[in-house]
């Protein structure tokens, strides 16, 4: 008669094979998961594949567990589920876009003040001022329109609505309403031209055969001034015309035959300040000074100033450097920015001041150069890219950005009066990439959203972000 005991031990061994060998199968895609997920890290794959082997480890640590005492199973059950937490968590560049109130696609953020957001329909053109806490309606203007429509804050208590009729047969047409009530200010057409800049008491349009000066209270014409203008004294260069310049106090226009400027206008008269005879469209209006960048007899080149106001014309030579060359205006100071270095020039004496780049750094290639931040980048021996970050021209020092991941774009978004909104595309350990808008003044970050989809836009501080209007969360 068969031994019973031998009997029922072979049995039980016949049952623990398949266990076993299902613990070794999970041991093994536990193991795969790991060289998987460091694959994933080093390779860049991105979140797919980061969550599925967070899945995958996870349910073959259960599962290897599943044979073990209650206490182990669940046990694993615990562990399994804080690898996936830990997982996401440690990797993951979290956004930190503040709550504030949901605007549809087509509603953009056009100005602010302390209290109200103007948004602007380009579906219907209508404007509304909406509480800044709740985005509630406080107020709505149907500006219209039968083109397109574009808008520049004036100040802090007005904006300029322009539509653009896009038609040669047809007048543009341009509004200033008020911020805190709504009310349209004045209404006009203003033939083909186009904003170009403002002060206190005037907007200036401009356009192929004539400038003209509106008084901004009150929409009376109060000057025309033939040729167009192409440069104001609030930061524009002759080499980015018919921008516009959020404040200028002077004028350079040109007439049509040239690029060249052929005199200096006071915007609130619209009297003529200093008649131009410039050789070349080298120029930039810095304080109360007309400063053209020319070339001497003997071939070297100079920077000349003609002052507007009074004072005394000099000149001073001015070499340019190798490569690309942008002129600008910076806290009333001419500006030449290179890849390496920045040159700032007094405009009331011409003395020069060199102020180089920390390190290694230059002017990222495809950056916009419009105020005092620029985009500054690193690269190999090979030109490739290595490294990106955010400079202060008036220092050449980097503006610390914090935040998690690595920094691979970086641009200047918004640009006024020493501040400016910095654009950084920062990528996580595995690949994935989010948009950070980091809040510079005075040298140094203030304040920091971050989003993976949405446009961003700004108007003082306030933001649209992830297709909500909220306040710039501000960090000092």
């Amino acid at each position: 008669m068969p031994d019973s005991t031998v009997a029922g031990s072979t049995v039980a061994d016949s049952k623990h094979r398949p266990a076993s060998r299902r613990t070794v199968a999970a041991v093994v895609v536990l193991a795969a998961a790991a060289v998987l997920g460091v694959l994933t890290i080093v390779f860049d794959w991105g979140w797919p594949v980061w969550i599925a082997t967070l899945a995958v480890g996870a349910i073959a640590l259960v599962v290897a567990f599943l044979r073990t005492r209650p206490v182990l199973r669940s046990a694993a059950v615990l562990t399994a589920v804080a690898l996936v937490v830990t997982g996401i968590l440690v990797v993951r560049i979290p956004p930190m876009t503040p709550s504030g109130w949901k605007v549809e696609p087509d509603v953009r953020l056009i100005a602010a003040d302390e209290k109200l957001a103007v948004t602007l329909d380009q579906q219907t053109g209508e404007v509304q001022g909406r509480a800044i806490d709740d985005g509630n309606q406080l107020w709505k203007n149907g500006f219209g329109g039968s083109g397109s429509t574009d808008w520049k804050q004036l100040g802090t208590d007005a904006v300029l609505l322009f539509d653009d009729s896009g038609s040669s047969q047809r007048d543009n047409r341009a509004a200033v309403i008020s911020i805190a009530d709504g009310k349209t200010r004045w209404s006009q057409d203003v033939g083909r031209q186009e904003p170009f800049t403002a002060n206190d008491t005037v907007v200036v349009f401009t356009g192929d055969k004539t400038t003209t000066g509106i008084d901004l209270a009150t929409g009376k014409k109060l000057w025309t001034h033939a040729g167009e203008a192409t440069a104001g004294s609030g930061g524009q260069g002759s080499y980015r015309p018919n921008r516009w310049v959020a404040r200028s106090d002077w004028i350079a226009v040109r007439n049509a035959s040239g690029s060249a400027p052929t005199a200096v206008l006071d915007v609130r008269t619209g009297q003529v300040a200093t008649a131009v005879r410039a050789t070349r469209s080298d120029f930039v209006i810095a304080g109360q000074t007309f400063v053209e960048f020319t070339y001497a007899k003997d071939g070297h080149r100079l920077a000349k100033g003609t002052p507007l106001a009074g004072g005394q014309p000099w000149s001073t030579p001015f070499g340019r450097l190798n490569g690309l060359e942008t002129l600008d205006v910076v806290d009333g100071r001419a500006r030449a920015v290179y890849g390496t270095k920045t040159v700032f020039l007094d405009p009331g004496t011409g003395t020069l001041r060199e102020v180089p780049l920390d390190g290694r750094w230059s002017v990222a290639l495809q950056s916009r150069v419009d105020g005092r931040y620029v985009a500054v980048e690193q690269r190999d021996r090979d030109h490739h890219v290595v490294a990106t970050a955010i400079a202060d021209t008036t220092t050449g020092k980097l503006v610390d950005v914090p935040g998690r991941g690595d920094q691979v774009e970086a641009s200047i978004e918004q640009s006024s009066d020493g501040t400016a909104i910095a654009h950084t595309t920062v990528v996580d350990a595995v690949g994935g990439k989010s948009q950070r808008y980091t809040l510079i003044s005075d040298g140094a970050e203030h304040g920091q959203v971050s989003t993976t989809q949405g446009r961003f836009a700004s108007a003082g501080d306030v933001i649209k972000v992830g297709g909500r209007i909220t306040t710039f969360p501000r960090t000092g």
